[in-house]
């Protein structure tokens, strides 16, 4: 998903996101009144720094979803939190050049490889290392 991801260490002095990021949704859930709550990590070319919690994205994998080459990392220490659709989606167009972008997704993740960075968060949160943005 094309969306301006709001990071931790912005989250302080911003309450939009800076830039468009890539980001993976990881899980939503129906509100009542028809709201769907929805979890997303965000996806960044920045290496880790230390004590940060991430997983490496195979290039393999980017090239599938239409992204560049460079070297990117999911960060599982950190999600954005919105009700769907929130003001922050962008066109898919605008990270990715793959054919069917009248959306702001960009593709779905294999499932071997989602359920590995689900048991990665989930290890994050245990560790009580995951912090949950609330956007608006």
């Amino acid at each position: 998903m094309a969306y301006e991801f709001l990071w931790r260490s912005q989250s302080q002095y911003r309450e939009d996101g800076f830039k468009v990021y890539p980001t993976a949704i990881v899980s939503a859930r129906d509100l009542d009144g028809g709201a769907i709550l929805t979890y997303a990590l965000g996806i960044s070319h920045s290496f880790p720094l230390s004590g940060q919690r991430a997983v490496e994205v195979p290039v393999k994998l980017k090239r599938h979803l239409g992204l560049d080459d460079r070297a990117s990392w999911i960060y599982t220490d950190q999600l954005n939190v919105f009700v769907w659709a929130g003001a922050d989606l962008r066109p898919a167009s605008w990270l990715s050049d793959t054919p069917n972008l009248d959306s702001c997704v960009i593709g779905a993740l294999p499932s071997g490889w989602f359920q590995s960075l689900l048991g990665h968060l989930e290890e994050s949160r245990k560790l009580q290392r995951l912090a949950a943005i609330k956007r608006t």
